[in-house]
């Protein structure tokens, strides 16, 4: 398994973890909870930390094991590039899913289909975030997958 490989699978792991973190301050049973921003500030900041902790430490053990061997070469390099494609496509489409959402709700006012009420700031701001890390576990999938390929 090379380097860059075993780099996505911490980065999913750790993106999974910090997800679930996310989702553990922002709901209950599933169901995004009404909470002060300055929790949201709060659980973003913590979010980041989290992330650049896990990112830092797994990108040092990493380097520290594979010494000269971690550099990137021009099959390295376009198996990113598919991966960042992909995770673009992925992230304009669940944009696209919310927009798409926010106008049929406002269009189709009681509708009998399951809704999200983005007018409220913390189900934009889960909603907003779970898209972001949505994006980042698919290019890590697809950077894993590539791999494999």
């Amino acid at each position: 398994m090379s380097h860059h490989e075993k780099f996505a699978w911490g980065s999913l792991i750790a993106s999974l973890l910090a997800w679930s973190f996310l989702t553990m301050r922002m709901t209950d049973s599933w169901a995004v909870v009404n909470v002060s921003p300055g929790h949201m500030i709060w659980t973003y900041g913590a979010v980041v930390v989290l992330m650049i902790v896990a990112h830092a430490t797994l990108a040092a053990i990493l380097d520290a094991r594979a010494g000269s061997e971690a550099g990137k070469d021009e099959r390295d390099l376009a198996i990113a590039a598919r991966a960042e494609r992909i995770e673009g496509l992925v992230v304009l489409a669940a944009v696209n899913v919310l927009i798409i959402h926010a106008l049929a709700q406002a269009a189709f006012a009681g509708h009998a289909l399951p809704s999200i009420d983005l007018g409220t700031l913390p189900v934009l701001f889960y909603a907003l975030l779970t898209v972001l890390f949505l994006g980042h576990i698919t290019s890590q999938l697809a950077t894993i997958w590539l791999y494999r390929a």
